[in-house]
């Protein structure tokens, strides 16, 4: 099995990166190969999506590199902050770069067809204000994450993890959460 991280958190030292860290434990512990990208890294960062024509993509080197891992990858890991009620815009110009028409979906009698079948993914998410505050957005964020990106490309959706109150959390909660995300990726490997 292979599975490939993708996190997005400016700091070396933000919690996403610990989250990608166990994951990638728990897949290792299980035999499985993995890879992280950290969007925010400089050799991995893209220039936004621009193209005239949309038959016509503009030349991006990355775009190749990236949709050949996910479709090396049989699951797909994204974890980021919420900011503003959404997710990094790293993450979000990652995903309009790369989850493209006739790669990762087609339109079909007008109807979405998911090109990524046969893969799962999963979402870890970590925010500071309380859940109860994030209800009204986190359900939605849920559902689009589920519904309009992952699933119209076909993806399995395994988990969509919610870390809320993260500065409020003790070290042993925080491990608690880092022990749950270690053996999902246990499960993969």
């Amino acid at each position: 099995m292979k599975s490939l991280v993708i996190t997005a958190h400016p700091s070396s030292l933000g919690f996403t990166h610990k989250i990608a860290e166990s994951y990638k434990l728990g897949v290792e512990n299980s035999g499985g190969e993995v890879e992280i990208l950290d969007l925010y890294k400089e050799s991995e960062k893209q220039g936004y999506l621009y193209f005239e024509n949309i038959k016509e993509p503009s030349v991006d080197i990355l775009r190749d590199s990236y949709q050949k891992k996910i479709t090396e990858a049989n699951n797909i890991v994204l974890i980021h902050p919420l900011w503003w009620g959404g997710m990094p815009a790293i993450m979000k110009n990652f995903i309009d770069c790369n989850f493209t028409p006739r790669f990762a979906y087609r339109y079909i009698n007008g109807r979405p067809v998911g090109l990524l079948k046969g893969k799962t993914a999963s979402v870890y998410i970590t925010c500071d204000g309380s859940i109860w505050i994030y209800r009204i957005l986190a359900i939605p964020f849920k559902v689009i994450w589920r519904f309009i990106i992952l699933g119209l490309c076909g993806f399995k959706v395994k988990r969509i993890s919610v870390l809320d109150k993260k500065f409020k959390r003790t070290e042993s909660e925080l491990n608690k959460f880092l022990e749950k995300v270690k053996k999902d990726g246990e499960k993969v490997g």
